[in-house]
């Protein structure tokens, strides 16, 4: 009975972080300007959702102006940013998915914010694609670990090797990013 429920709880955080994951990766394309459509996005006002004041979340309201645009081309649009209280009229580079409320800021301050995201996803996946192929019992007579756990520890010391890296330097460059 154990052994199920920690099948189906792996399954379901497999799912979870693989939504996850292809949903950040389109917005890490999207920021990289792999598609959609560049612009420049204005912020009108910014507020805190969160009345605690402990973890602030800012949600921006703006116009998205694409390049070459008029302001009568300017599209009034919800920027949901977390921890980012833009001053009011500043100015950033930024994509717009095919919807068109989807806008991404663009650039190198883009990319790190969506790239923390993908490697946790991927230090999720890793974690559990090595929980799934190491066997359940080692013997105690062999003292060299089974093939199948030399694949294991490689499918999670790989992804992990990268990914914890990558997503630690993006949080921090994140921390240390500019508001304007």
């Amino acid at each position: 009975m154990k052994r199920v429920l920690g099948w189906v709880c792996g399954v379901v955080l497999a799912l979870v972080a693989g939504f996850w994951c292809v949903t950040a990766t389109a917005d890490l394309a999207l920021s990289a300007g792999v598609y959609g459509t560049p612009g420049t996005y204005e912020v009108r006002t910014c507020y805190d959702t969160n009345s605690s004041r402990k973890n602030s979340d800012y949600d921006c309201y703006g116009d998205f102006t694409p390049d070459g645009g008029t302001p009568a081309d300017a599209v009034y649009v919800h920027l949901t940013d977390t921890g980012t209280d833009y001053p009011d009229g500043s100015e950033f580079d930024a994509r717009q998915g095919i919807e068109p409320q989807t806008i991404q800021r663009a650039g190198f301050w883009g990319v790190m914010g969506e790239l923390w995201q993908v490697a946790i996803c991927v230090v999720i996946l890793a974690a559990l694609g090595h929980q799934a192929i190491k066997p359940r019992q080692e013997s105690p007579h062999n003292r060299e670990p089974s093939r199948r756990q030399k694949v294991a520890d490689q499918v999670a010391g790989y992804a992990i090797l990268v990914a914890v890296p990558v997503g630690l330097l993006s949080l921090i460059a994140q921390a240390a990013r500019p508001t304007g």
